[in-house]
């Protein structure tokens, strides 16, 4: 079992309040948002001062809810271990219905200036775009962002944080969208707003 707070970030929004604002009217602290955030366990006292601040009881803030009944999504962020990180990536592993998954998420965020390429070499390249390259150094620099190793028996999603530019080279070779179909040996590549989607679509099948 875990906890969830969906009901706490729904009531949040119900009553126009920000996290921001939570944590002024409580006293919680930063580090406490982001333990709600991830579905950690709390103290009991923090849960009390939230639904006094709130004018609700325990239930209408949190659940115990089975680790089965969650999202792809959900589980990703309630009960992922950041089990490794690389100079670009952060390395998280977790568990839904019986498959195992690993999540390959970026340090940076992309933006509309970002390009990521998936190139026939298996490798996932970063180019970023400079609008004043000429004058004050490259236009643009390219990186190698990942080398992705696909696993037969695991789901392997490359997660960009932010929301590129373009993401080009999927559904073909080892790398598949979010929409596309999977084959054996495949990594799917795609940016925060593609995975709820892919996880929605993956909690349905």
């Amino acid at each position: 079992m875990v906890m969830e707070y969906n009901k706490l970030w729904k009531l949040l929004v119900d009553k126009k309040m920000t996290k921001a604002d939570l944590m002024e009217t409580t006293g919680i602290s930063s580090r406490v948002i982001a333990k709600l955030v991830q579905g950690d366990t709390v103290t009991t006292d923090t849960l009390l001062r939230i639904c006094e601040a709130l004018g609700c009881d325990i239930g209408d803030i949190c659940e115990c809810v089975s680790e089965e009944k969650l999202s792809l999504y959900d589980a990703y962020r309630t009960c992922g271990k950041v089990v490794g990180e690389e100079e670009e990536v952060r390395i998280v592993s977790f568990e839904h219905r019986n498959r195992r998954y690993t999540v390959y998420v970026s340090k940076k965020r992309t933006t509309k200036a970002t390009r990521i390429e998936c190139r026939e070499d298996e490798t996932i390249y970063w180019i970023q775009y400079y609008p004043f390259g000429s004058m004050c150094g490259p236009s643009q620099v390219e990186t190698i962002f990942l080398r992705p190793k696909p696993a037969k028996d695991e789901t392997r999603i490359v997660l960009f944080r932010g929301k590129p530019g373009v993401i080009v080279g999927l559904d073909e070779g080892i790398f598949v969208s979010a929409h596309g179909t999977p084959r054996e040996n495949t990594v799917y590549v795609m940016s925060e707003g593609a995975f709820k989607l892919f996880a929605t679509k993956k909690t349905n099948n």
